[in-house]
């Protein structure tokens, strides 16, 4: 087998096109040596058909050194192109998305479900896919994998995968997922397990549902397949005020949330004994809403779930730390306003602080209430443009403001409600910059707008 650049790397967003129909050739590639050109669609790889860039990957770096492409042009003529490329290095090959396979459940705690009018048209995406569970960690429920799909993953060793569990008792992940007894895709999990393909599982806990003897149970039951299921994130569930014709849940409350933090704790230290790991982490909200300190970085493990808000105080804190002692330069006194949500603020204001005390000035820290998604939803990166104008209008801001990067799609910058970056600052009438997702990259936009004049 020939080596070949990793699949999770030059990753992008995927949207709903054909795929295998080359995007771009890039200059001086072998590829464009051969003639292939924009347009043109891959068809098969040594006698292999292809669907997708995973599938082209893997059949092109695994094939023998001297490679036969079938391609066809967007007129329909097919042509044959044999292609040679040195180890380690890649044709040049970029390609359009591929079509995302959307979710066919009704699971009775989903997030999309409960959004309103007005929010960004990708947003409503409910894509239930394993190759962006592999490429971007989304997670996939497994009910809508067909038998191919099944065999290729374990034949291309499509690994690690993202997977919603929730609960292990079949009738209670149907009722869950909203799907059929017959078709919750457990038995599919098992599958993939003993058939290799390393799994990180998802429990979206619900209150007098999938908590107490369930979890214990859902837990116990996954923990038999560690290390092929190699961790589970325990998350609260996220309840907005527009659940109108949506199965009534409760909320994850302080009382609960201790409960929750007191009863994995002691299977963490089981687990740990007969292990070496955790293997079981909660989200930071259950920390937060009970009261506790948020664990030290060492608890999580290499933060393996981080992406599902596990263990993202204790990453910033980490990385703060480093960071600080490398004394970013900022052109101080600081004077502007750090945005976030209920719950990260009482965090934020203690580092705000510490940097106050550095550079001097005033450095402001706005907890800003979700009215859009409605106050349960305390998370920054699901602020609205509209909730911070309204808590930011009138008050004194200082020169600059700073909003959460997350908070921004990724393409057109806009946050959940179709505002852009533009129409805040032209609202509050001070620069507005976004956060970066790295501490580096949040202390390099702080010292951009610091340095920024006030406008006149």
């Amino acid at each position: 087998m020939r080596p070949g650049p990793s699949l999770r790397t030059g990753r992008k967003r995927l949207g709903n096109k054909m795929s295998t129909i080359i995007s771009q050739i890039l200059p001086g590639s072998v590829a464009g040596q051969l003639g292939f050109a924009p347009g043109d669609r891959i068809v098969s790889v040594n006698g292999q058909a292809v669907e997708d860039e995973l599938d082209f990957q893997f059949h092109f770096f695994s094939g023998p050194e001297e490679c036969l492409l079938v391609g066809e042009s967007p007129d329909g003529k097919r042509f044959r192109r044999k292609i040679w490329v040195e180890e380690g290095s890649e044709p040049g090959f970029r390609f359009e998305p591929f079509a995302v396979k959307a979710c066919r459940n009704k699971c009775i705690f989903c997030f999309v479900r409960q959004l309103p009018k007005g929010v960004r048209r990708g947003l409503r995406v409910r894509d239930d896919d394993f190759r962006l569970s592999f490429l971007h960690g989304n997670y996939l429920s497994l009910t809508n994998l067909r038998e191919g799909d099944i065999r290729r993953i374990l034949d291309q060793r499509i690994s690690p995968l993202y997977v919603s569990v929730h609960s292990t008792e079949p009738g209670l992940r149907s009722r869950m997922l909203g799907c059929p007894a017959g078709q919750c895709g457990l038995q599919t999990l098992w599958r993939l397990v003993r058939g290799g393909i390393e799994i990180h599982a998802q429990i979206v806990l619900c209150p007098e549902i999938n908590d107490g003897i369930h979890l214990r149970k859902t837990l116990d039951r996954l923990f038999r397949f560690y290390p092929g299921i190699a961790s589970v994130a325990i998350v609260p569930v996220g309840l907005t005020r527009h659940r109108d014709r949506l199965p009534e849940l409760k909320p994850v409350t302080s009382e609960k949330a201790e409960e929750v933090v007191a009863g994995v704790h002691g299977m963490q230290s089981e687990f740990l004994r007969r292990s070496g790991s955790r293997f079981a982490f909660l989200a930071d909200e259950f920390y937060l809403l009970a009261g506790h300190p948020v664990p030290r970085s060492g608890h999580y493990e290499g933060f393996s779930q981080l992406e599902d808000g596990i263990g993202m105080l204790a990453s910033f804190r980490q990385d703060f730390n480093r960071t600080w002692k490398d004394s970013p330069v900022i052109s101080g006194p600081l004077d502007g306003t750090l945005v976030t949500g209920k719950l990260f603020a009482p965090f934020l204001k203690k580092y705000a602080r510490r940097m106050q005390q550095r550079y001097g000035g005033t450095l402001r820290v706005a907890a800003v209430e979700n009215r859009f998604l409605g106050p349960g939803v305390t998370v920054a990166g699901l602020l609205s443009g509209s909730d911070i104008r309204a808590a930011l209008e009138g008050r004194d801001l200082g020169r600059w403001v700073m909003v959460p990067g997350e908070t921004l799609s990724r393409d057109r910058r806009l946050f959940l409600d179709d505002l852009s970056l533009a129409d805040l600052e032209s609202a509050l009438g001070v620069p507005v910059g976004e956060a970066q997702r790295s501490v580096a990259g949040f202390f390099e936009t702080l010292g951009r707008l610091s340095s920024r004049k006030r406008k006149k």
